[in-house]
């Protein structure tokens, strides 16, 4: 009996199938300067104030970063998401992904200097 309860105990370390890690994945957000940008290509996309955040599915507004990036963790890797950037508070931009569509699990997210759009 003793054999068969090791081998359940490692076989999340044998088989990352079984791992929590492969179950989940994240998007790091790529800091934006404080100023915005004195050129933008599209008018539409230029958010004047400076102040964008984002969402991701249902999960609460987060301030998008000025000076570090932040990761945002334990996206479901079979679920289809939707990203919103928000220009002081109204949406602005949004796009939907799954994690199969890329060959990894852990992506990023910024904002395209020269359109001002959003990117993974």
């Amino acid at each position: 009996m003793r054999p068969t309860a090791i081998a359940l105990l490692t076989a999340p370390l044998v088989c990352p199938a079984f791992s929590a890690e492969s179950e989940h994945g994240s998007v790091c957000v790529a800091p934006v300067p404080p100023e915005p940008p004195s050129t933008a290509a599209t008018e539409e996309l230029f958010c004047h104030s400076g102040n964008l955040s984002l969402k991701i599915d249902k999960q609460q507004v987060i301030p998008w970063p000025h000076k570090e990036s932040l990761r945002i963790e334990a996206l479901d890797l079979t679920q289809r998401h939707r990203v919103v950037v928000l220009c002081d508070g109204k949406p602005q931009q949004s796009f939907g992904f799954r994690f199969s569509e890329f060959k990894t699990k852990r992506l990023c997210l910024f904002i395209n200097d020269l359109y001002q759009t959003v990117q993974l």
